[in-house]
Order: structure tokens, then C-alpha cells, then sequence
């Protein structure tokens, strides 16, 4: 039976999140709404346009997390995610401005967007959090053989690329309608 993968994440940016989508898209049916008789309104669709990208660059940063799970960790960061076997991992750690950093054996520095120094964390810890619990995994599943190195690959954010796709809909019909 597989282990359930651990999701390190900052409550904060949960909380972001919902906040900014839901105030933004409210925003987005506002403006859509106000289309409903008069038709296609350059206005509206400029406000709807910039909504949905205020959502999308909004999910981006604050899906930001590191996943472990059985063979590895996962670094999810907004535009990149970078996957590392626990055996390639040569040090975990915060760098003098505070940011969570992951060494590979490469010597290959990863930094967590999702743990990036902030004057809040100085009192809250948890940078300090994750890296313990980091940590504690690797003592545990450090023997464990992965395939590759390191993988970076593209970070899939369904809400965010669904906005952006949108908000390029919206400014085409914008410049479309627009004189």
C-alpha cells in the first residue's frame, strides 16, 4: 500500500489564494454581467481580461509547495518543478536570506519559491518547519534508488493556464470589438 505524499505548503499562501480568486473572479462576473444587454463591450472585456490574469499570475505563485512522496521531492515552483530523488539530495537548507534550498549531489541549488525569506517567517519558522520535515524524510527513504538525477519540468497549474487561455479570448474580442 502506497504512503499518502506530504504537501509542504504555507497556510498563508492557501489563504491568498481562495481570497484573490474569489475577489477576482467576482470582479469577472461583474463585468461579464454588465455585457448581458448591450453585447460585446471593449470595456468589459479589457476588465474581464485583466481579472483573469490577475487570477492566473495570482494561482501561479501561490500554488508554490513542496511534495514528498515515496521515491522523492518535488519542488513546485510557478513556472518550473523540479522532481528529486531522495538519494541525489545532498543538503537541505536555508540560505542567508531565508529561502529553503535543496543541494543535489550535482551540486545543483533548487530554491523553493513556496519558502522564500520573509520578515514574517523570522517569527513564524516555517522555512525552519519544512526543512526539518525534509530532512527527517531523507533519514528515512535516503537508500531508496530513483531513475533519473533530477527532472525539471513544466509546473501544470489547471486554474492558471485555464485564465490565461481565457484572458487572451477576451483581449482578442476586446481589440475585435474595439474601434
Amino acid at each position: 500500500m502506497s504512503e499518502r505524499p506530504t504537501v509542504l505548503r504555507r497556510k498563508t499562501f492557501v489563504v491568498l489564494s481562495l481570497l484573490f480568486t474569489t475577489l477576482l473572479g467576482a470582479f469577472f462576473l461583474l463585468a461579464w454581467v454588465s455585457m448581458a444587454g448591450s453585447g460585446l463591450d471593449k470595456d468589459a472585456l479589457s476588465v474581464m481580461a485583466a481579472m483573469l490574469g490577475g487570477i492566473a499570475f495570482t494561482r501561479r505563485i501561490t500554488g508554490a509547495r513542496i511534495v514528498l512522496d515515496e521515491k522523492g521531492v518535488s519542488v513546485v515552483n510557478p513556472l518550473f518543478t523540479h522532481d528529486v530523488p531522495y538519494r541525489y539530495v545532498a543538503k537541505v537548507g536555508s540560505d542567508k536570506g531565508g529561502t529553503l534550498t535543496i543541494t543535489t549531489t550535482q551540486a545543483v541549488e533548487i530554491g523553493a519559491f513556496g519558502f522564500t525569506g520573509s520578515i514574517v517567517d523570522n517569527f513564524v519558522g516555517s522555512t525552519d518547519r519544512a526543512v526539518a520535515q525534509i530532512n527527517a524524510r531523507l533519514a528515512e527513504r535516503r537508500d531508496l534508488r530513483g531513475k533519473n538525477p533530477t527532472v525539471r519540468r513544466y509546473t501544470q497549474a489547471w486554474v492558471a493556464d485555464i485564465c490565461s487561455i481565457a484572458m487572451l479570448v477576451c483581449i482578442a474580442l476586446a481589440v475585435t470589438a474595439g474601434s
